[in-house]
């Protein structure tokens, strides 16, 4: 296959998420093009290709039968994940999936076995480490502005998700929570710059069991919506996590705490977060991004890079393995937390991210 050829794909799942992959991907078709989709629901795969391109596929077996197929975008529910995974690599195809990587270990570790053994490129979220924000703070880190790093604090709450999403319910279940649904963008984003996490704490409590759709349907939260973590890291440094389903915090990004001074990022989602330097001379100041940011997430970024992977035969920087360390930390965590604090250990490994800049 040239190295200036498409890379060709199929989204599987085209529910909430779909939409802003399809508007991304579309965006660099001299790299990506979408050949068609898939959805248990064939109204919603016939509306998506209608918009995006490409052909509705009547099965998940239509699309791995495809032989023009190189890469499965998985963009399914999170208890789907494995499974949808585990079929495109046995087919032969390379897979970008949305978080979280499983909702198990075995599962989580199934599949990263799994690229290995076939020698297919196996992508996940979260990406949004690859930001110029969070770039940014990645470069100023390592090139020393604020010493060796002491401590970390993340934020990822969440409000409610029945707020927006047509079917919350599965968020609020066993499996799923705010620390496997967005504790993932801050834990990719920590993992990214500390390395790699050697033990973990945890606790967590179901704030709110009762809930209520934006549709009036009313549910029971099986798993708990408030959870907070304490990540030991190999290096020594022990960071702090919160990811909450609850109330409008002000709350957000990350601070790196160091031994002359700190950074503090507003997001580890946006692309365009603010980021600041402060030191003991001089109080809160912008740090320059290390490239023009993108507003928002540009949520093509990661198949984008996994397709320059495959195309010039080079490494990758969201992995496979790096997504089930971050799985392993989040159920760590929540294991801990019902063991009343315990220390859990973390078994999985990972080579950390080299930076885009």
């Amino acid at each position: 296959m040239s190295q200036d050829s498409p890379f060709r794909v199929a989204i599987v799942g085209c529910g909430n998420i779909s939409r802003a992959y399809g508007n991304s991907l579309n965006t660099r078709p001299e790299k990506v093009q979408i050949l068609g989709a898939y959805d248990i629901d064939s109204e919603r795969a016939n509306a998506y290709t209608e918009e995006f391109g490409g052909q509705a596929y009547p099965r998940l077996e239509s699309v791995l039968e495809d032989n023009r197929i190189e890469a499965v975008v998985n963009l399914t529910i999170h208890s789907a994940h494995a499974e949808v995974t585990a079929a495109a690599l046995k087919a032969g195809k390379h897979v970008h999936v949305e978080k979280p990587l499983a909702t198990n270990r075995q599962d989580g570790q199934m599949v990263v076995n799994l690229a290995e053994e076939k020698g297919l490129r196996l992508s996940a979220s979260p990406f949004t480490f690859l930001g110029e924000g969070q770039q940014t703070v990645l470069r100023s880190i390592q090139s020393g502005q604020i010493g060796q790093v002491l401590t970390a604090y993340a934020e990822m709450n969440w409000a409610r998700i029945e707020r927006w999403h047509s079917n919350p319910v599965p968020f609020y279940q066993r499996g799923v929570g705010p620390m496997l649904d967005v504790g993932v963008y801050a834990l990719t984003f920590l993992t990214s710059v500390l390395g790699r996490v050697k033990d973990v704490q945890g606790h967590a409590e179901i704030c709110q069991p009762e809930r209520r759709s934006n549709t009036g349907e009313s549910y029971r939260v099986t798993t708990p919506d408030q959870v907070t973590g304490f990540l030991h890291f190999d290096s020594g440094i022990t960071a702090r996590l919160t990811a909450s389903f609850l109330g409008f915090s002000k709350q957000v990004g990350a601070e790196f705490h160091g031994e002359t001074g700190s950074i503090f990022i507003s997001s580890s989602h946006d692309f365009n977060a603010a980021v600041e330097l402060h030191t003991f001379d001089h109080g809160w100041q912008p740090i320059p991004y290390v490239a023009e940011p993108f507003a928002g997430v540009e949520w093509g970024r990661a198949v984008f890079q996994m397709a320059d992977a495959v195309r010039k035969d080079a490494p990758q920087r969201c992995t496979g393995r790096q997504a089930n360390h971050v799985l392993e930390i989040c159920l760590g965590i929540l294991d801990s937390a019902e063991q009343g604090g315990a220390v859990v250990p973390i078994e999985s490994t990972f080579q950390p991210p080299i930076s885009l800049y």
